[in-house]
């Protein structure tokens, strides 16, 4: 079916904002898919105050309403998250049904399962299982979140696994003299980062000279304390959220990669990581094993487990033959499974079997 006079949309936070989000759809813009598709991005929300907020999810409204008044419908794929994000989109969804879309429903949210089943009273489960009831089809970034989906909601028709794009050009790797461990993220309970911290005392012991990156926003005061009543000031960094350029500069000099979160959907540091050649340390949660085989790609612990995080980071670091073999076998990986090449394809498929369905 030809896309012509068919108007294909993309709803999702703000591509320039922060977060996993906007990096995926940032990329998923600039590939020439979205050109192929004619895809029009609509904003359905940016940080600021409460009333930007609102008026920025009303104009998304309109948007999608005018769009559907000057061409005939298409693809509406939504990228949904939890809390706030399921409220709009949920409210997106039904409105781009009811103008004749067809809704992918593009599940991201870390804790949407935890949304879910803790968060939810039956009424909001309830819409929540309308919303997916409602999709053409339903894309999820892994093994886990697909077989919580179906077991959930056995009522959702296609239940598809997607993984989010890495990048198509990274600088080459050049590791720094010291040994650097490098942290990106929200700094945050979720991702880890106290128990990185802990785990950070026994590692210095073996390495005096290693410095420890921690790029992202989030807690920083709480961190910084941490770090000091640790005895960590000098080897511990707090970059902030830092941009792209500067991002991949780190990871080129980094020794290791590290993610000891507690859940996850399909994190964009664990791909940028596989395709820059860097060492992994990691938990074994969420989408993070779809990309991860322990002992084959890096090193996968169990969230929460500080001690053996300090031996994976402490294995890594002493064994340089190694971690460029788990480095290796990942940025292989990378290329087959993960790269914009391997990952952008299957969109164009997807969109393809939606459209002629």
């Amino acid at each position: 079916m030809s896309v012509i006079n068919r108007v294909n949309v993309m709803i999702s936070t703000d591509p320039a904002g922060q977060g996993g989000v906007a990096s995926v759809v940032k990329a998923m813009l600039a590939d020439s898919f979205s050109a192929d598709w004619q895809i029009r991005h609509i904003v359905s929300h940016r940080a600021g105050s409460k009333v930007s907020m609102i008026w920025i999810f009303l104009l998304a409204l309109g948007k999608l309403t005018l769009l559907r008044l000057l061409h005939r419908p298409g693809i509406a794929h939504i990228h949904l998250a939890s809390r706030g994000s399921f409220s709009r989109k949920n409210l997106l969804a039904k409105w781009a049904r009811k103008l004749g879309f067809k809704v992918i429903l593009h599940l991201h949210g870390a804790q949407f399962d935890q949304f879910y089943h803790h968060e939810c009273n039956t009424a909001k489960q309830q819409k929540v299982a309308d919303l997916f009831g409602l999709a053409s089809k339903v894309v999820v970034l892994g093994d886990k979140w697909q077989h919580w989906l179906k077991v959930t909601f056995p009522k959702v028709r296609d239940v598809r696994i997607i993984y989010n794009p890495g990048p198509r050009n990274v600088p080459s790797r050049s590791a720094s003299l010291s040994p650097t461990v490098i942290f990106l993220g929200r700094l945050g309970e979720r991702k880890g980062v106290a128990d990185l911290l802990k785990a950070l005392p026994a590692v210095v012991a073996r390495f005096p000279n290693m410095k420890l990156i921690l790029g992202g926003d989030g807690d920083l005061q709480r961190y910084r304390q941490q770090a000091t009543s640790l005895g960590l000031s000098e080897h511990v960094k707090f970059a902030g959220w830092i941009g792209v350029e500067e991002k991949f500069s780190l990871m080129s000099s980094a020794w290791l990669f590290v993610l000891p979160s507690y859940s996850e959907g399909f994190p964009v540091g664990i791909v940028e990581a596989m395709a820059c050649g860097v060492p992994i340390v990691a938990s074994d949660v969420g989408g993070i094993p779809d990309a991860i085989t322990n002992e084959q790609e890096g090193i996968l612990i169990e969230a929460g487990d500080i001690t053996a995080l300090a031996d994976a980071l402490i294995r890594m670091l002493a064994d340089s033959e190694l971690a460029e073999r788990f480095a290796s076998n990942a940025q292989r990986k990378y290329e087959q499974n993960f790269s914009s090449q391997a990952i952008m394809p299957l969109w164009q498929q997807l969109y393809t079997e939606i459209l002629n369905d």
